[in-house]
């Protein structure tokens, strides 16, 4: 089953159920504080609404968020609903990967289990071990 979202957004998102986990496509030209809060909230809304305890977030944003602003969104993956989900990222522009890997370490402090990844295929071997 996939679904998208119908909702007026700054980005486009993809629900699609797969064997043993949630897979999320996110698209947005640009990233911002309020696009990065708001799509992870949506995820973290969604798998809590149809029991997914495996998410695979694949995202295509054009720009990243500075530093400040990563660390503020991943402090708050607690408080919007991730505890007891496991989360696997790839970011398709690779030009992103300092940026996700300090991010994975900021959510992973927080006790979430979360790994970034390079490719889908990776991602996916990992979250369902």
């Amino acid at each position: 089953m996939t679904e998208s979202s119908e909702e007026t957004k700054p980005y486009a998102i993809k629900f699609e159920h797969r064997a043993g986990y949630l897979y999320v496509y996110a698209h947005a030209e640009k990233d911002s504080f309020d696009i990065s809060l708001g799509l992870w909230k949506d995820v973290a809304s969604y798998c809590r609404a149809n029991g997914f305890s495996k998410v695979l977030v694949e995202e295509d944003f054009g720009t990243d968020n500075d530093m400040t602003d990563a660390y503020e969104i991943m402090a708050e993956a607690r408080n919007v609903g991730f505890g007891g989900i496991r989360i696997a990222f790839v970011d398709r522009h690779p030009d992103q990967m300092d940026s996700n890997l300090f991010s994975e370490t900021v959510v992973r402090n927080r006790g979430i289990s979360a790994k970034v990844f390079a490719t889908v295929k990776e991602a996916e071997e990992w979250l369902l071990l």
